[in-house]
């Protein structure tokens, strides 16, 4: 039986790491959409909703990276597939589960050299969901402005004093759901800043 804990986390993921318009997700973390698929083979059982075909090959993108591509199933992109402000509502008593799966979904969480801290940033290539994400976050922690990239993507990053918080709101229990790969990475960024988690 799914958690709602896992249930928020999950939702967050799918609709941070979906196409727009398209039933499939892409992440170019193979060993995280692999955890997020664990979730989602659960999440499709104790819905009834009948299995498909999960995974796909990887796809080559520009020099030696690849992402990996995850199709989903119709009954489940009804379920995302509504304004991202109507998915906090539902919720909002698990919002730091639901954050943490768009963290993991959209997110980039790195050690940032020029403040020798932690650069939290989420892309998108929907300016309006962005928009929509960036308001929600901005209700708790400061945000900066939303830009373009040369890939025509769009993206914001939180503001480097509210970077700690924020980690410490979204990974503080350390049995809430999330990609270990991600945590492994906060490890990483948090030994070169000399904090322990």
């Amino acid at each position: 039986m799914m958690s709602p804990e896992q249930e928020a986390y999950l939702i967050g993921f799918l609709n941070a790491a979906r196409v727009p318009g398209n039933p499939t997700l892409h992440h170019r973390d193979r060993e995280v959409m692999e955890e997020a698929a664990v979730l989602l083979k659960l999440a499709c059982r104790q819905k009834k909703i009948p299995h498909v075909q999960l995974h796909h090959p990887e796809r080559p993108l520009r020099g030696t990276q690849t992402e990996a591509i995850l199709t989903l199933p119709d009954e489940l992109i009804r379920e995302i597939d509504r304004p991202l402000p109507a998915i906090f509502d539902r919720y909002r008593s698990l919002q730091p589960h639901l954050e943490r799966g768009i963290l993991e979904g959209c997110g980039t969480l790195c050690y940032k050299k020029s403040t020798r801290g932690i650069g939290i940033s989420f892309t998108s290539f929907d300016p309006e969901w962005l928009s929509a994400l960036r308001s929600e976050i901005q209700k708790h922690h400061p945000c900066g402005s939303i830009a373009q990239s040369e890939r025509k993507s769009h993206w914001f990053s939180l503001a480097d004093e509210a970077t700690r918080a924020y980690v410490d709101w979204l990974y503080g229990d350390p049995t809430a759901p999330h990609s270990r790969a991600r945590r492994r990475k906060l490890q990483q960024v948090l030994g070169k800043i000399g904090v322990a988690e």
